[in-house]
């Protein structure tokens, strides 16, 4: 499976989202307000018309390794 590592255009977005992701998916987020999800979670998006930017497409491994490298730099 794919994975997106995706930020929202504005705040309204991101607020819409999180209702929606979090009834679908497992959502993993990141600092500076950068989500991870499953690539058919996107769907649900458009969908709802919530706008975002993909920034990177992952693999499992990939989204592994960004946990990792967000714990190791707490907040």
């Amino acid at each position: 499976m794919r994975f997106a590592k995706i930020q929202f255009e504005s705040t309204e977005d991101r607020v819409r989202a999180v209702g929606e992701l979090m009834q679908r998916a497992k959502v993993v987020v990141l600092r500076e307000g950068i989500f991870i999800v499953p690539e058919p979670a996107l769907e649900g998006l458009t969908a709802q018309r919530v706008h975002y930017t993909v920034l990177q497409w992952l693999n499992q491994d990939d989204v592994l390794e960004a946990l990792r490298n967000n714990l190791a730099h707490p907040v």
